[in-house]
């Protein structure tokens, strides 16, 4: 290992540290938030890819479902179908299971909701009665950027605690979070960056009991 290489991870023992000590305080160099900065760049990337990695898994799972649905469906019919051919209604199994078959009244379903509601209001223009059929809905929209907007007038013309009363739990309708300072980081984008990080072994002196710390873990 190449004493950069060294430095980088005795560096990454200090941000370890202090991450294991939940207390945020100044690095001792302030050329040392290059090295802050990129730990956050890989742990963004790390969490892109599991953010990814989630939505591959839901969907997947989402088509096994599919799949496993079809193959109940068609069992199911194997066994409708036999029945039938057998001219029986139901049949048991002593000690495993039992399977009958049943008719099923023909159900109306409604594909395509958004065409089904110009038909029933054209019906009603008709003279046909759909009141009950046809709910109206009003629904409501917080557009939030306003809203702070409206919020913050209320706040300094005095008005706020006198609109909030008339909910049924003033405390829990709005809330302000605290002044909070944050920061924004780019970087350098180099030709022969690569997407993965590799992983580097952290130093363990001869000898020592201690558990080896995975520093990509912060």
């Amino acid at each position: 290992m190449s004493d950069n290489q060294y430095e980088n991870v005795f560096r990454r023992k200090e941000l370890s540290d202090m991450y294991a000590e939940g207390e945020v305080k100044p690095l001792h160099d302030i050329y040392l938030i290059e090295d802050t900065a990129l730990t956050v760049q890989e742990l963004t990337k790390k969490l892109d890819f599991y953010k990814e990695y989630k939505k591959k898994r839901a969907a997947d799972i989402s088509d096994e479902m599919k799949v496993v649905q079809n193959k109940i469906d068609f069992f199911k019919s194997i066994i409708v179908s036999t029945l039938k051919s057998n001219k029986r209604k139901s049949v048991k199994f002593p000690g495993s299971c039992s399977a009958s078959s049943r008719d099923q009244k023909p159900k109306w379903q409604i594909d395509d909701e958004e065409e089904f509601i110009t038909v029933l209001q054209e019906a009603k223009k008709a003279g046909e009665d759909v009141d009950d059929v046809l709910e109206v809905v009003t629904t409501y929209k917080v557009k939030k950027t306003e809203a702070a907007k409206m919020l913050s007038i209320w706040e300094s013309s005095g008005k706020m605690d006198g609109f909030l009363k008339k909910a049924k739990d003033s405390k829990n309708v709005v809330s302000k979070t605290s002044l909070k300072t944050t920061v924004a980081l780019s970087f350098v984008k180099k030709d022969d960056e690569e997407d993965e990080v590799e992983d580097m072994s952290i130093p363990v002196k001869a000898g020592s009991t201690k558990k080896m710390v995975d520093y990509d873990t912060l």
